[in-house]
């Protein structure tokens, strides 16, 4: 298992590729990227291209917002910036919005980097990745919310298709809501009591009360109201970002052959980004070395012991 890594100073490239990263992902400013947060410093793109082409990794790109608000000259305008940072070194890019898909796929110039369907666009089931498939799709990143077990047709799939997968690091990644689709995001379904951090993952006041707002509920269940509220309070708030991954669903998305892990929380501090690559990339190393000597049954057991006893580094 390979693991990708997000970065946002060019000096933060050198310690997460000696961590263990073997792709590394960024954003930049005017890109139609799912957060805000975006790569600093000078020399932007083209210098984090050679960097990372100087350690014999792949630089990625992240144009994963699903709204792209512009008309039919502002798409024809991403376009060519795609290409134009295809020229200056990007190897694949993180897409999410299906119109720029089409607009990629289907353009006057053929891209020859890779597209990986972000899981922004969340992509539950194989009839929703034939869809994706047309764009020419090679990596489809798996939705935080789809479990191992659901996720097998997909994933057969993929290995008929030749299409590589992947998926987030169950301990590091921010918010198991975030997808396309999430509206908890937004203002009118909750109020924060506490400040989250400027640009990062929605974290839905970790730490603190969160007081569900009822919006445009169906006066004949209004009783059930309070209930509703107070799970999905519970469920948001509890410290941070229920998690559905676990031990045991990362040990069974190896052991279904998902081959990238990705670490993706941007706005960590340097230092921070480096210790979590290391992190998964003992991790994942760990989960290879039991199923070679103890098998797959007994492997998972062994993981899932090792890794609720497991404190870091």
């Amino acid at each position: 298992m390979k693991i990708v890594s997000c970065y946002l100073e060019h000096s933060e490239i050198e310690p997460l590729v000696k961590a263990g990263a073997d792709e590394l992902y960024t954003s930049a400013a005017g890109l139609p990227s799912f957060t805000q947060a975006c790569l600093r410093g000078r020399g932007g793109l083209p210098a984090a291209f050679r960097i990372i082409h100087s350690f014999g990794k792949k630089a990625l790109v992240a144009l994963n917002s699903m709204y792209v608000l512009k008309d039919a000259a502002g798409m024809r305008a991403l376009a060519d910036t795609v290409f134009r940072l295809e020229d200056e070194g990007a190897d694949a890019f993180i897409v999410s919005n299906p119109s720029l898909l089409s607009l990629l796929a289907s353009g006057r110039r053929k891209l020859r980097a890779e597209l990986h369907l972000s899981s922004v666009q969340p992509c539950f089931n194989s009839a929703a990745l034939r869809f994706f498939l047309r764009f020419g799709i090679k990596r489809l990143i798996l939705p935080s919310q789809l479990a191992p077990l659901e996720a097998g047709e997909i994933l057969r799939l993929c290995r008929r298709e030749g299409l590589d997968t992947e998926i987030f690091d169950y301990r590091f990644f921010g918010c198991v809501y975030v997808n396309g689709r999430c509206n908890l995001h937004t203002g009118i379904y909750h109020t924060f009591r506490g400040k989250t951090r400027e640009g990062g993952l929605c974290r839905c006041g970790a730490g603190t009360a969160l007081p569900v707002k009822l919006f445009d509920i169906n006066p004949l269940r209004a009783g059930e109201a309070p209930a509703v509220a107070g799970r999905v309070a519970r469920r948001m708030g509890c410290g941070g970002a229920p998690r559905l991954y676990n031990a045991a669903s990362f040990y069974d998305f190896y052991r279904l052959g998902v081959g990238w892990l990705k670490y993706g929380v941007r706005l960590d501090p340097p230092a921070v980004k480096a210790r979590k690559v290391r992190e998964l990339r003992r991790m994942a190393d760990l989960a290879e070395n039991l199923t070679a000597e103890f098998g797959a049954a007994a492997g998972r057991e062994e993981f899932i012991r090792r890794m609720t006893a497991w404190k870091g580094e």
